[in-house]
């Protein structure tokens, strides 16, 4: 049996049974009937090979279907193979009812998958974005299947892409591959190999999915459209997220700011009512940064504006000065580790993703020890700067020696690099004076608004009140935690009481162990099958656009008409499954659904782990519909006749 029929039926046992049409070839594996190489410029050659049909390197090589093909109900499955390159060696464009997009796979230097464009953000920026390690000669089995509600991907069996693609801007990228529609495959330099490639219809559309939901109680619909007019029409919750940040400035943990601004919170919710309020102990790093400093000796004399990342050694005393070795990535410092001895470091590593390019920041100190570096620098992680460092969290090896580790401000870092590249020594003198202290005391913030039927049964609102030591964390995540205590508060003024019990919880050591949420999950562990849904807001308060949501189909359906309300009533009905946060995840880890609140993250990282993270950046209006939405939905989940099924 062929590995693509056993794939197939795996997948047969995983998918729903809707999908019971006869499949249809694509590709006959002889020759290119039914299709025409598409004439982009600096194409490759087109041609089938060992029944293979094989797109060969050029700058953009791609194969456009001639016949018709569906706008939507439909599947498509294929395997692809990056036969040679790096960036993407499968490009599939496909219809979507009167629009089009692209699944790419391996692009943006060889790893990143998703679909281009989703509201104007490509395939490497947008919530369908993963990353996946492709070997080269190895086929990969891929699925696509489109419908009116979803959009999903498979990869060897893999959900890489849940997508609802209701209410959003679905358009291809600007350029040549206009060329490959209605259907069409790509590669981008690389050659790329396709076999076993057919499609065929959904059976029945209106039976496709779980997804769909009962109407909202009347009841429950008003209270929602009470809590959304008491949140938008106040900026209650900017005071109080301007009087925590102005009070007690940065919360890192251990530090006395952190300490008294739980004890000004928890007073502050006694006030308003809000029952059982707690503080819950939790154990939590305490790293101090002390004083620091970057000067550029040569070629010119300067000083740079450096953050220590959090969790660095200090330097010597007098500091570190030498010689700067620029790199921009680990493969280029293995391959120039003789030149690393006694050099300092920085990583100049264009900012693509966090997820990704927060990579040089965590390991940087520890790749660039291997190599006999004497200390190490990484170019901000963020994709906005005004010379304005970013900190961050950074970890080291027990198996390879310590050295000190900051950030530059990426200005700075492209000037340096730029220094070094026209032939000019660049010398640095690092002085850091950071203090790792012994584990301090911390708390997690506890408060609710018991249920009314169900009290047993929880729903979980909040974010992290610890912050780095720079600005004020008022985006990261002060404002997160002041509008989901702005939720409980509206409900206990406008005196509604759901079913279940809502329950808001300030997490303490996100930034720098995630000690918060493992300890609020053992603290509980006898009450997380009672669990219902727990909701994290950690992106920032922009304008929110709706949530991610990570859980069973079931969930999903009766999730959809809250989405609905949420799209009317706030422009923000958006859906999908990337809903993990950091705390959170140590929830999910036991069963519990979770959910993320969305907003645009265009703007976030012109703040993030920086001293302009003030209350400043924070838009009134935009926190009052974070909080609106955070209401309505928390609200919604606790008042639903029937709990969320898992």
């Amino acid at each position: 049996m062929t590995r693509l029929l056993v794939f197939g039926f795996l997948l047969a046992a995983l998918l729903p049974t809707r999908m019971c049409a006869e499949w249809k070839p694509l590709f006959d594996g002889s020759s290119l009937k039914g299709w025409t190489p598409t004439p982009f410029g600096g194409a490759g050659e087109v041609e089938v090979k060992d029944g293979h049909l094989v797109l060969s390197q050029g700058i953009l090589t791609g194969i456009t279907w001639t016949n018709s093909f569906p706008t939507n109900e439909y599947e498509i499955e294929l395997e692809a193979q990056r036969v040679l390159g790096i960036d993407f060696f499968c490009g599939l464009t496909f219809p979507v009812n009167d629009t089009h997009l692209t699944l790419v796979l391996g692009g943006w230097g060889g790893s990143v998958v998703g679909l281009s464009n989703i509201d104007g953000e490509s395939a490497n920026q947008n919530e369908t974005t993963s990353l996946h390690r492709f070997e080269s000669g190895r086929w990969y089995g891929v699925r696509l299947r489109v419908a009116s509600t979803n959009i999903s991907v498979w990869l060897d069996r893999e959900k890489v892409v849940d997508f609802d693609p209701r209410g959003r801007k679905l358009a291809l990228r600007v350029g040549e591959i206009e060329l490959n529609k209605p259907l069409g495959v790509a590669t981008w330099s690389t050659s790329g190999a396709l076999r076993n490639f057919r499609w065929r219809p959904l059976a029945e559309a209106a039976a496709a999915t779980t997804r769909s939901g009962a109407a909202l109680p009347a009841d429950t619909r008003a209270a929602m459209e009470s809590l959304v007019r008491a949140a938008t029409n106040s900026h209650a919750a900017w005071d109080r997220l301007a009087e925590l940040c102005d009070t007690f400035g940065p919360r890192p943990t251990g530090s006395t700011n952190l300490e008294s601004a739980l004890d000004w919170i928890m007073a502050r919710m006694k006030d308003d009512g809000l029952e059982n309020v707690r503080g819950e102990p939790v154990k939590v790093p305490h790293w101090v940064r002390g004083e620091e400093s970057a000067e550029m000796l040569t070629p010119r004399l300067e000083r740079l504006p450096v953050l220590g990342l959090g969790g660095t050694i200090a330097t010597p005393t007098g500091g570190v000065t030498a010689e700067v070795l620029v790199v921009t990535n680990f493969t280029e410092l293995t391959n120039r580790a003789a030149a690393a001895r006694g050099r300092i470091v920085l990583f100049n590593a264009p900012f693509t993703r966090y997820g990704e390019t927060v990579r040089y920041r965590w390991a940087g100190a520890t790749e660039a020890a291997k190599a006999g570096a004497v200390a190490s620098l990484v170019r901000s992680v963020g994709d906005y700067s005004l010379r304005t460092p970013h900190t961050g969290a950074m970890g080291y090896d027990t198996n390879v020696a310590r050295i000190p580790h900051a950030a530059l401000a990426s200005e700075d870092a492209s000037r340096i690099g730029r220094f070094v590249a026209r032939g000019q020594k660049v010398t640095l003198r690092l002085s850091l004076g950071a203090r790792t202290l012994p584990e301090a005391d911390g708390r997690n913030v506890v408060a609710e608004i018991r249920g009314r039927e169900h009290p047993e049964e929880i729903v979980v609102v909040g974010g992290h009140i610890d912050s780095w030591d720079v600005g004020q964390g008022a985006q990261d995540d002060g404002g997160g935690c002041v509008a989901a205590w702005e939720a409980l508060r509206l409900m206990k003024k406008l005196g509604l009481r759901p079913r279940r019990t809502v329950r808001c919880v300030l997490w303490t050591g996100e930034e720098n162990s995630g000690g918060g949420g493992r300890a609020y999950r053992d603290a509980h562990l006898d009450e997380l099958d009672r669990h219902v849904l727990a909701i994290e807001s950690d992106n920032g308060t922009f304008r929110p656009v709706g949530f991610g949501f990570v859980g069973s189909d079931a969930a999903r359906g009766l999730l959809r008409p809250v989405h609905e309300f949420l799209g009317s009533a706030l422009d923000a009905g958006r859906a999908d499954n990337a809903g993990i946060e950091a705390d959170t995840s140590h929830l999910l880890q036991k069963g519990v659904p979770i959910m993320a609140i969305h907003v645009p993250d265009g703007r976030y990282f012109r703040y993030h782990h920086t001293e302009a993270d003030t209350v400043d950046a924070v838009d009134p209006d935009d926190l009052a519909r974070c909080s609106a939405a955070l209401a309505a939905m928390v609200y919604a989940v606790a008042d639903m006749p029937e709990r969320l099924p898992r």
